[in-house]
């Protein structure tokens, strides 16, 4: 699941293509004219980019689940340190063999810690 940019709405300001940490923004030329799409295989569907334009030309493709938080269940956590490892925005904190935690303050909600969580200890909640 994805993104996905309204061309007609689209000024090519490329605000979006600096501000995706996963350079799943693609930015190319048609006909003299700049085109801006999201890589599906890449995007991780964080929603900084849409949270972010300017112009609200950027939406969730349909079947898209909007995520509202992401946080670690402490009862299944046993302190390995390898969903901190993942987290490219230093929103994991917590010393190896104990809890660790996510700062919602810095979570993207890109969910790359819960993918690399070994004991399905982060739980991703969905907005309705």
């Amino acid at each position: 699941m994805s993104f996905v940019i309204d061309q007609s709405r689209c000024v090519k300001c490329a605000y979006c293509e600096f501000l995706c940490p996963f350079n799943a923004i693609v930015h190319t030329v048609e006909n003299r004219t700049d085109i801006f799409t999201i890589d599906e295989t890449v995007c991780r569907s964080c929603g900084l980019c849409a949270a972010y334009c300017t112009n609200l030309c950027i939406s969730p493709s349909e079947g898209t689940r909007k995520k509202r938080r992401v946080y670690i269940d402490e009862t299944k956590c046993i302190g390995c340190s390898l969903c901190q490892r993942a987290c490219r925005f230093g929103a994991v904190s917590g010393v190896l063999k104990e809890k660790f935690s996510i700062d919602p303050d810095r979570c993207i909600l890109c969910t790359l810690c819960a993918e690399k969580c070994k004991k399905d200890a982060i739980v991703v909640e969905y907005e309705d």
